[in-house]
């Protein structure tokens, strides 16, 4: 599975930070009916983010299940026709570094249902701005966000092996004793984000690290610059993209630390990314020292209760699979459709026969004359948006604005996105051919997996 494929999704963070102060005093509460004890949720988990689906005014959505955010947001209805949003109002955020504000629209008194659980009461902020849009980089629809908003009412049990959530009213839920969990305590810095205290050996000794706990971030760990605190860039990185700010692009480098201790869980290698300082005033958070992303939260089996302020962590069957970055340098996104032309084996028509006989002229067989029907049939559009310097992908020749036609020897079409970046984050040396449209000319390029770090 790739762990760091969607760290373009780390958080457009000033957009909470500004949505934290304008929040009103709708209360967002989720319910359950009242026979009803526990919610089970089945979410898709795609690059390791959590995929559930809301029913929003009767129109069913799929959003991103986020620790990391405050507000419920829409960002996307591009396959939707219509959906209502009730007492809307227009309004505008501003971020940091950035002279022209983002207009938004601020709608109350909302219907959703998260499974079993519904709000009847709630705020949601629809964002215009195109570059927002997660889909062509989960190769699905996604239109929008969820994290406070729904958290903040139950005990919330995330399965990552099982693709599974389990919801339970907080006032209801006890934490069991549990030899293999470890139980830590949740800070809220900013009145909904929860932030957790990490124990790290660095080159000043043992610190405490103040983590956001993120699951809508694809990453392993994000750490802040810190000389104070020993934390500084291994020597062994590379300069690389690492998401998008009001601001712009965020750049930083990547690498990896030797370890990673949750309690008594120690992590080895763990993928850690240290964003450039000039965009520290735009992520930061005072007190702040970085954030535990979902490649590493999907290693364990996690109960979150935010009204107890606490979190269990308890290792699952991902928890010993290393840690990778993409061992291609290629990065693939949906861009639309493109129409192919296929013969259909099962669409066949007689035509008549065709008699062949010997050199005496006696028959030897008679073969019918099908038709082979050619079907044209639109498939997803794979398109090249960055390679990496001196990576397997660009030394093999592929370049930006390459379309993906086929992969190891496979039309394109039976892939989904996801399956194509798995095969990248695989294994080291493993083979890959793929097969590229480039403006109309047909070319194949075969290159091995390598590890970057």
């Amino acid at each position: 599975m790739p762990l760091n494929f969607y760290r373009f999704l780390i958080k457009i963070f000033l957009v909470f930070i500004v949505l934290f102060v304008q929040n009103t005093t709708a209360q967002n509460n989720f319910k359950f009916p009242d026979n009803l004890k526990r919610s089970k949720i089945n979410f898709k988990l795609v690059n390791n983010l959590i995929i559930v689906p809301v029913n929003i005014n009767g129109v069913e959505l799929s959003f991103i299940l986020d620790t990391g955010v405050g507000s419920t947001i829409i960002f996307s209805l591009e396959d939707r026709n219509t959906l209502e949003l009730r007492n809307a109002s227009k309004i505008s955020l501003r971020g940091l570094g950035n002279d022209e504000p983002v207009e938004a629209v601020k709608s109350v008194h909302n219907t959703v249902k998260i499974g079993d659980a519904t709000s009847n009461d709630h705020t949601i902020y629809l964002i215009y701005d195109q570059t927002i849009n997660f889909s062509p980089r989960m190769g699905f629809p996604i239109h929008g966000i969820i994290g406070y908003d729904f958290f903040k009412d139950f005990a919330v049990e995330i399965s990552y092996s099982k693709n599974k959530i389990y919801a339970v009213p907080s006032q209801k839920f006890e934490f069991k004793k549990c030899k293999k969990c470890y139980q830590a305590d949740l800070r809220f810095l900013d009145g909904k984000r929860p932030f957790m205290d990490i124990k790290h050996l660095t080159a000043v000794g043992i610190v405490n690290l103040n983590l956001l706990i993120d699951s809508g971030s694809g990453s392993g760990l994000w750490l802040f610059e810190n000389p104070d605190l020993g934390i500084e860039v291994p020597q062994n990185s590379f300069k690389d993209y690492l998401g998008r700010g009001f601001s712009g692009d965020i750049y930083g480098r990547n690498s990896k630390i030797s370890s990673l201790n949750i309690g008594p869980f120690e992590l080895r290698n763990v993928t850690t990314s240290f964003p450039d300082s000039i965009h520290l005033a735009e992520i930061s958070v005072k007190e702040r020292q970085g954030s535990i992303g979902a490649a590493v939260l999907k290693r364990f089996n996690v109960i979150l209760d935010y009204q107890k302020r606490k979190i269990s962590f308890k290792k699952n069957k991902f928890f010993n699979k290393p840690f990778n970055y993409n061992m291609s340098g290629l990065t693939v996104q949906h861009n639309g459709k493109i129409l192919s032309k296929k013969p259909d084996f099962r669409k066949v028509n007689q035509a008549g026969f065709n008699v062949v006989k010997d050199n005496s002229g006696k028959i030897k067989s008679i073969n019918a004359i099908e038709d082979i029907l050619l079907e044209y049939a639109l498939q997803p559009r794979y398109e090249i948006i960055e390679i990496r310097p001196g990576s397997p992908g660009d030394k093999a020749g592929i370049l930006k604005g390459d379309v993906i036609i086929g992969v190891n020897g496979r039309d394109s079409s039976r892939y989904s996105l996801s399956e194509i970046n798995d095969l990248f984050y695989s294994e080291e040396g493993k083979k890959i051919k793929l097969t590229i449209d480039r403006g109309g000319v047909v070319m194949t390029f075969t290159f091995f997996l390598e590890k970057v770090i």
